[in-house]
């Protein structure tokens, strides 16, 4: 894969979480206080600035009520 194909999958993958935590109203400091995940370590996720791992995508998919394959479609 092309590092332009992993930048717009990391770009794309990324704004799927922001979309998905903001139409469920839930705040990146929510998820801190729950233990699950820093505010700014989601904030480098949600900006593209890191790669999300395989397992704390799966945690937020389960947080958010999705199936970690709805960030793949």
């Amino acid at each position: 894969m092309k590092t332009s194909e992993k930048t717009r999958e990391k770009l794309r993958l990324a704004g799927k979480l922001y979309q998905i935590r903001n139409e469920l109203g839930i705040k990146q400091s929510d998820l801190q206080k729950e233990g699950i995940i820093s505010q700014s370590h989601l904030s480098k996720i949600e900006n593209a600035e890191i790669n999300v791992s395989a397992i704390m995508l799966n945690i937020l998919a389960k947080r958010y009520g999705k199936n970690i394959s709805y960030f793949f479609e």
